[in-house]
């Protein structure tokens, strides 16, 4: 089995449109997916998590310039949509990552999944 990093990327969150118990809903779907993948023994010793939002928050990016180091906020000045959160799971490959992550609320909802395989 391997790991694989899942990247949720989504627009503004919560979705402006959505309505309390609307959003109320897509949570415990996101607790139940993740609940399902523990249980099932795809889950990891790793804990997803929701970044903070990247909206008002843009986080910082370091890249060396000249030999000096520069710390400019990021990820870009024109996101509209932003790495929302992560996960890890476990997997035999690629195709079982996708089959697992089918039904994942990010997808179905309001963004969609980058799948890595962790080294």
């Amino acid at each position: 089995m391997a790991e694989f990093l899942l990247m949720f990327v989504v627009g503004p969150c919560p979705p402006p449109e959505l309505s309390p118990d609307e959003m109320q809903a897509l949570v415990a779907r996101y607790v139940a997916w993740g609940e399902r993948m523990a249980a099932t023994g795809h889950g990891s010793a790793h804990r997803g998590a929701r970044l903070s939002d990247a909206f008002s928050d843009p986080g910082r990016v370091l890249a060396g310039d000249s030999g000096e180091v520069v710390a400019t906020d990021g990820p870009l000045a024109e996101t509209k949509e932003v790495v929302g959160g992560y996960g890890v799971i476990t997997a035999a490959d690629y195709d079982e990552a996708v089959e697992l992550c089918r039904d994942h609320p990010a997808v179905s909802d309001i963004g969609r999944i980058v799948i890595r395989r962790l080294a």
